[in-house]
C-alpha cells in the first residue's frame, strides 16, 4: 500500500474537517519516481526562496535568466515560467534601449 492508494488512511484523515465524508478513492502520481518525469517540481525549504529568488532573477552581464522557479507568483508551474518569460524579455528590451 502507497500513499496513492490509502483510502483508509485519507478517510481517517479527512474525518475532523468533513465529518461523515466517505473517500471511496485515491488518484495520484508519484511524480518522483516517475522514469519519464524523473522528479517534480521545485519546493524551497521555510525562508529560502526569500533568500534566493533576488539572485535567480539577477542578470549577469548579456545573461538573463527565466524559469518557473525564479517566478514572483506561480513558482513551479507553466503560468510561473510565462510570467518569468515575459520579465527576462522585458530586462532584454531595457538593455537594448538603454
Amino acid at each position: 500500500m502507497t500513499a496513492f492508494d490509502d483510502t483508509a488512511g485519507m478517510q481517517e484523515a479527512l474525518q475532523p474537517l468533513l465529518p461523515g465524508a466517505e473517500v471511496e478513492s485515491i488518484v495520484g502520481w508519484d511524480w518522483a519516481n516517475d522514469p519519464l518525469a524523473l522528479g517534480t517540481w521545485c519546493i524551497y525549504r521555510l525562508g529560502q526562496l526569500a533568500r534566493v529568488l533576488p539572485d535567480l532573477r539577477t542578470t549577469e552581464g548579456r545573461l538573463f535568466f527565466a524559469g518557473a522557479d525564479s517566478a514572483a507568483a506561480w513558482r513551479s508551474f507553466i503560468d510561473g515560467a510565462i510570467e518569468s518569460g515575459y520579465r527576462a524579455a522585458r530586462d532584454v528590451d531595457n538593455s537594448l534601449t538603454s
